[in-house]
């Protein structure tokens, strides 16, 4: 596994500080993604399909709401991988005192 090495001359607060940073980071990201996951749901009930299936086929003259909601619905999608993804990449940060 890759390591990112950081150097201080307050070890163990600087430890502390990084720990809780990315703890609440951690925290920001899956509330973010419940947000998101709320929008997205909205638009999945309203036109009967899943937000996966949207992005991949669907275009903004199959959409009610034509160009508008098309680009909300394909921008909030959007928003939710990325945040997956910057939540995965926390989750794979191993803390190891040395």
């Amino acid at each position: 596994m890759p390591e990112i090495i950081l150097k201080t001359d307050m070890p163990d607060k600087a430890a502390k500080i990084l720990i809780e940073a990315l703890e609440t980071e951690s925290f920001r990201l899956k509330y973010s993604m419940t947000l998101a996951q709320k929008r997205l749901s909205k638009f999945e009930k309203k036109y009967k399909v899943s937000s996966e299936k949207f992005i991949n086929a669907w275009s903004a003259e199959d959409l009610e709401g034509k160009d508008m909601e098309y680009v909300e619905w394909a921008g909030e999608y959007k928003l939710s991988i990325r945040l997956n993804e910057r939540l995965a990449a926390l989750k794979s940060i191993e803390h190891v005192a040395s």
